[in-house]
């Protein structure tokens, strides 16, 4: 059975190392967590336990229930819905197995344990229960507890390619290179499609100074997969140790693009840079890692207080101003959840919604926002946003009750003027071309109000934002 991964369990630290797919093990890497469906990598085999569909209709159901609160982060609904289904159907494995997972994402690292290990207490012979207990073991740096697991898992199932990748990741953390590129070359014999164990291959052969070894099976990981972000920075570092700086250039490159709030991939950037003498660049590189070490401090503040929404918004703000705006509105979601109706939270993610382009829901919280707390800034950001949905009139009355007059204001007084000529209003047409002329005359002869509301959504471009 392949199983859909909800999430990846933390990960044992291997610098350079790492999978983005699910039966892998290091920063990106994790278990296939539960809720059986159909995907993954590696070869896996059937599990003991019945799938979904053979469960009983009351079963489906709270596992459905379960899916659904942990994808929505609510672990504890999600925790009581599989402990109800484990009442009804107390003899399988599968259901202990969810439970796990569940239990490893709320931080229940015990009560984890435990469920893993009476799920392979109520299946001793199948190789996947135990593949994810080893997994969960190495997570938690039991590493000769999570061998025995990996070893048994392999036993049972000698190609099990999920199992010999995590049991080479073992030696890498143990240093033990040869021993690990013998593991990834039988996962990769068993898979030859598994970009992971190709990927570990590779930076094992990296370790061990085969460096054109190692780039080729770095080019055969992102051939299987192209957005592998992990496998795009070990290119990278190959290419460095080969010299090829231009190279590992455009490898980091790629990695910063995929992932671009985390600064090691910067870093390694900036330093294929320098190599090339490229100083004004690698200085832009160096701008960015502050900005991200910035982001780092308002994440870890952000996590200590969950609850307060200062804390999301200010961390949504700072990834406003790195364009990262899908992250943005995602904290000030966040900030929304814990404080329903915070006006400065609407207001910033209004700004958010309309800086990718999707102004409907950047006028609902812009709405939203003014219901709470009318502001000059909320008034000037609706009207750019009526602007733009091409009602003039109304972005005039915003503007006028934000007290802005600039290049926008002047706009749309002509693009109403346009429409009233239309109409036939031609007198109040000619008023509203003579207003927006005075208007770009004091623009040009007297300096700008340092009070007046400014521009929130002007040159949007959202090809620039990150989701």
């Amino acid at each position: 059975m392949r199983l859909t991964a909800i999430a990846l369990l933390a990960a044992v630290a291997l610098p350079g190392c790492g999978s983005d797919s699910k039966n892998a093990g290091s920063k990106s890497a994790g278990i296939e967590l539960s809720i059986p469906n159909s995907s993954g990598t590696g070869d896996s085999v059937p599990t003991k336990s019945a799938p979904v569909s053979q469960f009983s209709e009351a079963v489906q159901s709270l596992i459905q229930k379960a899916n659904a609160a942990v994808v929505a982060g609510r672990n504890s609904v999600a925790i009581e819905s599989l402990s109800q289904a484990i009442g009804i159907t107390p003899e399988d494995a599968v259901l202990f197995r969810m439970r796990a997972d569940v239990y490893t994402l709320q931080g229940e690292n015990a009560n984890a344990r435990a469920d893993f290990s009476t799920a392979v207490r109520l299946a001793p012979s199948n190789p996947d229960l135990l593949n994810f207990r080893g997994y969960f073991l190495m997570s938690q740096g039991l590493m000769e507890e999570s061998l025995k697991d990996f070893d048994n898992a392999i036993e049972l199932h000698p190609k099990y390619s999920a199992a010999l990748n995590n049991r080479g990741l073992l030696s890498l953390t143990a240093k033990d290179y040869k021993a690990a590129e013998a593991d990834f070359t039988q996962a990769i014999e068993s898979d030859r499609k598994f970009s992971d164990a190709w990927n570990n291959r590779a930076f094992a052969r990296m370790k061990q100074e085969q460096y054109e070894p190692a780039m080729a099976d770095i080019k055969v990981a992102l051939q299987l997969k192209d957005d592998y972000v992990t496998a795009w920075n070990n290119c990278g570092l190959i290419a460095m140790q080969l010299e090829k700086f231009e190279e590992a250039e455009k490898a980091f490159a790629r990695a910063v693009e995929l992932d671009p709030v985390d600064a090691r991939w910067v870093n390694h950037h900036r330093a294929a840079l320098l190599k090339q003498n490229r100083f004004a660049e690698a200085q832009k590189d160096a701008q960015k890692i502050e900005w991200l070490n910035q982001l780092t401090a308002l994440s870890q503040n952000a996590n200590r207080n969950v609850r307060d929404p200062r804390s999301w918004i200010g961390r949504g703000e700072h990834l406003m101003n790195g364009q990262q705006y899908g992250a943005a509105i995602q904290d000030f979601t966040r900030a929304l959840v814990v404080n329903p109706g915070n006006p400065e939270a609407l207001f910033d993610r209004a700004v958010a919604w309309a800086r990718t382009g999707d102004l409907q829901k950047a006028m609902v919280d812009c709405d939203e926002s003014l219901v709470a707390q009318p502001t000059k800034e909320a008034y000037s950001l609706r009207g750019e946003i009526w602007l733009r949905l091409d009602n003039p009139d109304q972005a005039v009355n915003d503007f006028e009750l934000a007290g802005r007059f600039d290049g926008q204001v002047a706009e749309a007084y002509e693009k109403r003027a346009a429409k009233l000529r239309e109409s036939g209003a031609v007198a109040e047409a000619d008023a509203d071309v003579a207003k927006a002329a005075e208007l770009r005359e004091a623009m040009v002869t007297k300096p700008s109000d340092p009070n007046a509301p400014t521009s929130s959504a002007e040159g949007f471009d959202p090809e620039t934002s990150v989701q």
